[in-house]
């Protein structure tokens, strides 16, 4: 295990779900790295503090607006060159590492996890009848957290950035309309193959909606990379869309198109008759 995975371990960690082959791992690397070992003593402190904490009602939208205004300002401050490092009780002083947005989302995504992990275990053992519904409110208030930190990634500068925003669409449970519509928009005007690419990929998880099939036919002719173009072929082929024949259909006599997209369009067009 290396120094950069320690962020996606460590609430496992803490809370005794991690697998027994990662944790060892993240012991291993403890024993050996200073740094990390005092990030997780650090961490393991709050952790003791906020499974003391009383329990306290929900609130939904001043979490949802402390974590926007956190973000805005992490983001702010690495296209400012200004970044938080690590804090240390022993030290007054910060180091200054280069994040890129994307890292510093991540950060602060896997900080907010942290505490509502740190919450959860404080609310159940000072009340722990209602413990089922209270940590459905919490992995919900996670959810929404990763949507923002997946839509701000979504509208940054970089390619690579943005690619990150839309590996991050796997890792929201039930995604809302408006990731959903961003990733859509994403396929349309993205300046970067790679990152419509990728899109396309992201967006076959909810192919069995029509408005998803809809859209990708819709954002089919603002392509003009025929890598991308023969990825929406073989997405609206396996989507089966109410007009991927038709589009199909006109895309495989079109001249001005890639003799390879004209084939693919054509292929699938036979695939899709096929099926019928």
């Amino acid at each position: 295990m290396l120094c950069r995975d320690l962020t996606a371990h460590l609430a496992g960690y803490l809370a005794g779900t991690l697998p027994d082959a990662a944790r060892d791992g993240l012991r291993a690397h403890l024993a050996v790295c200073e740094s990390c070992r005092a990030e997780v003593d650090e961490a393991d402190e709050l952790w003791q503090l906020l499974g003391a904490l009383p329990a306290a009602p929900a609130d939904s939208d001043g979490m949802r607006t402390r974590f926007e205004a956190v973000l805005s300002g992490y983001v702010e401050g690495a296209r400012q060159g200004v970044h938080p490092g690590r804090w240390r009780p022993s030290s007054a002083s910060w180091a200054s590492p280069r994040l890129s947005p994307a890292r510093v989302a991540a950060l602060a995504l896997s900080a907010a996890a942290l505490v509502l992990v740190g919450i959860a275990a404080g609310r159940w053992s000072v009340s722990p009848p209602g413990a089922d519904s209270e940590y459905g409110e919490l992995r919900r208030e996670l959810r929404d957290m990763r949507q923002m930190v997946t839509l701000s990634l979504l509208r940054q500068q970089s390619a690579s950035d943005r690619l990150t925003g839309v590996s991050w669409t796997d890792r929201i449970d039930e995604p809302g309309a408006e990731v959903v519509s961003a990733l859509l928009d994403t396929l349309t005007h993205d300046t970067n193959v790679n990152v419509r690419l990728a899109t396309v990929e992201a967006l076959r998880r909810f192919a069995e909606r029509d408005t998803v099939r809809r859209g990708v036919v819709d954002a089919f002719d603002a392509q003009t990379s025929p890598l991308v173009q023969i990825a929406v072929i073989d997405f609206l082929v396996e989507a089966e869309g109410p007009r991927s024949a038709g589009l199909l259909m006109r895309l495989s006599e079109d001249p001005r198109l890639d003799e390879a997209v004209r084939a693919r369009a054509a292929r699938g067009l036979e695939r899709l008759g096929g099926r019928s």
